[in-house]
């Protein structure tokens, strides 16, 4: 393992708004409390959608469905959401995935909040279908949601694959320290660790990982407020990021969705989806629009 510390300053990170979507159930909540921790601890406005299924002969009109769903919708968000968190409730008559891809366009976000739904049909459903259209179409960052946000952060892991673009993700996962770390607050000086694994128990980083970590520390401007390092594993790729995040008590793991197939969808790699379905943690996904 390498160390390095970042360089002096004081900036505290940001995100644009902050996108999540609710069912109305109290099973959402810890969904939609998540997205609102990240709201709060970076001032950014939080969008919470609905989409209104409007199923044919189930009595009601349109217009009454709505004003009901905007009614349970306040009402939800006034239970979960800390009273400082700038809210905008959105009701949709569109299939889910419409509606939050919608809105992140529209108010250009900078986050998008979904939870796991993990199917239980085997390694080929990764996602329930609304969290899988999201991720496939999204062009900005997405928060999955399998645990409480960590707050303050400890250890923040960046999955890091050097023949790919690596300063977002490497970027991603220090912003996201800083933004949940209380150091110079009286709290502990957060780690942010690069995971490569290497395929060969022997094998030792590209240079090119050390010199990203090193410019990514420099354009977060993060002062002491954390330590960051590579650690080196091997050689199974999937398991040995599952592990070493169990290990470590990782707090979020930051993937790329590698790449867009041929209709311009944002494609989850073998290992980033087999990582979303299994990690222990929450995991936070940069798609190559992001890159």
């Amino acid at each position: 393992m390498r160390d390095a510390h970042a360089p002096a300053g004081s900036r505290r990170p940001g995100f644009g708004p902050i996108v999540v979507a609710t069912d109305l159930s109290e099973g959402s909540d810890e969904l939609l409390r998540s997205a609102a921790q990240v709201a709060a601890r970076s001032g950014s406005p939080l969008h919470v959608v609905h989409a209104v299924d409007m199923v044919p002969g189930a009595g009601g009109s349109y217009d009454e469905e709505v004003r009901r769903a905007e009614r349970l919708l306040d009402e939800r968000i006034r239970a979960v959401v800390a009273p400082d968190v700038a809210v905008h409730p959105h009701v949709e008559s569109s299939p889910p995935d419409r509606a939050i891809i919608g809105w992140a366009d529209r108010v250009d976000s900078g986050l998008i909040v979904v939870g796991p739904h993990v199917r239980r049909g085997g390694p080929a459903g990764l996602l329930g279908s609304t969290a899988e259209r999201v991720l496939g179409d999204a062009r900005v960052p997405c928060l999955v949601v399998r645990a409480p946000v960590a707050a303050p952060a400890s250890h923040v892991v960046a999955a890091v694959d050097p023949a790919h673009t690596l300063a977002p993700v490497l970027d991603a996962a220090i912003q996201w320290t800083l933004l949940f770390s209380d150091a110079g607050e009286g709290g502990g000086v957060p780690m942010v660790s690069a995971l490569y694994v290497t395929g060969d128990r022997r094998g030792e980083p590209p240079p090119a990982l050390g010199e990203a970590l090193r410019l990514a520390l420099s354009r977060a401007d993060a002062g002491d407020r954390l330590t960051a390092q590579i650690a080196l594993r091997g050689t199974d790729v999937v398991q040995s990021i599952l592990l070493f995040a169990e290990v470590e008590a990782t707090d979020l793991l930051v993937l790329s969705t590698r790449n867009r197939g041929v209709v311009g969808r944002a494609l989850l790699g073998s290992v980033s989806a087999e990582v979303t379905r299994r990690a222990p943690c929450n995991v936070l996904l940069i798609p190559p629009a992001a890159e």
